[in-house]
């Protein structure tokens, strides 16, 4: 049975990591991937009573709001097509927001900038402004990140991002000026072994943003987990998904089994 808001509301004020709000934008995430129909109705669901596509291209997503928080959710894509983004990624290299970041997911998140800052806009309550969240997952993922160092460099402020199977999105220089002013408001949950957060390659100067969040073979997530630990838990995902139909790397990435296993954190600890 689904978690309803009323059991565990969003906690739209949290400076910090919060499991209930990792479950509701894991949700989101979820969400961007139905179709166009049923995507409103499900946001409703939520609480989210104000709402916005994002769609131009192959980049989708959608802004939902309340009178207290605002949510931009973008939608991942399938796997042979994020592998056409990323190919040749060592020559699809541009400067954006913080430094250089990988030129699909700038080129993919422009579609639709002047169509999230709108609705930003619109929704946005201005005697008591809302909250404001960012999240997606595999490329929505990506695109998320851009969101949320564009909303940055343009002065607003964002209250976190919490994103599921995140490739990764720009350099050195980038991430550590991400990471600088946004520290302790970006989560990046990895299921064991999802394939697609490990690219673009680290070889091809490729670095990661925000705070780990693993989901080991157990289900269970780890914040601090060292290096050697990361890798025998995922020989051991390996070794359990072996001979089992499917590739153990593409299977962890489907953003449904990252919100069961966060569902199933949430409840432990009611």
């Amino acid at each position: 049975m689904t978690i309803t808001p009323a059991q565990f509301p969003f906690e739209s004020h949290a400076t910090s990591y919060s499991l209930r709000n990792a479950y509701w934008l894991a949700q989101a995430s979820n969400i961007a991937y139905e179709k166009k129909d049923r995507i409103q109705p499900e946001a409703a669901k939520l609480g989210l009573d104000r709402f916005a596509f994002l769609s131009k291209d192959d980049t989708e997503g959608f802004v939902a709001a309340n009178e207290k928080v605002i949510v931009v959710a973008f939608r991942g894509t399938e796997a042979t097509h994020l592998k056409d983004i990323l190919t040749d990624v060592r020559m699809h290299k541009v400067q954006g927001p913080f430094g250089v970041m990988h030129r699909g997911f700038l080129r993919g998140f422009d579609l639709v900038k002047d169509d999230m800052l709108a609705a930003i806009g619109r929704f946005r309550n201005a005697d008591h402004p809302q909250s404001l969240w960012c999240t997606g997952h595999s490329l929505g993922a990506a695109l998320a990140v851009v969101a949320v160092a564009t909303l940055l460099a343009n002065g607003q402020t964002v209250d976190g991002l919490y994103n599921f199977g995140q490739p990764r999105v720009g350099d050195q220089v980038f991430a550590d000026e991400f990471n600088r002013r946004f520290a302790g408001r970006h989560f990046r949950f990895v299921n064991n072994n999802d394939t697609v957060t490990r690219v673009p390659p680290r070889e091809f100067g490729y670095r990661h943003t925000g705070e780990l969040r693993y989901i080991d073979t157990t289900g269970g997530i780890q914040s601090d987990i060292h290096f050697w630990q990361l890798f025998l838990d995922r020989v051991k995902g390996r070794i359990e998904d072996f001979l089992k139909p499917g590739t153990d790397g593409i299977k962890d990435h489907l953003m449904c089994h990252y919100v069961e296993h966060i569902e199933k954190a949430l409840r432990s600890k009611a």
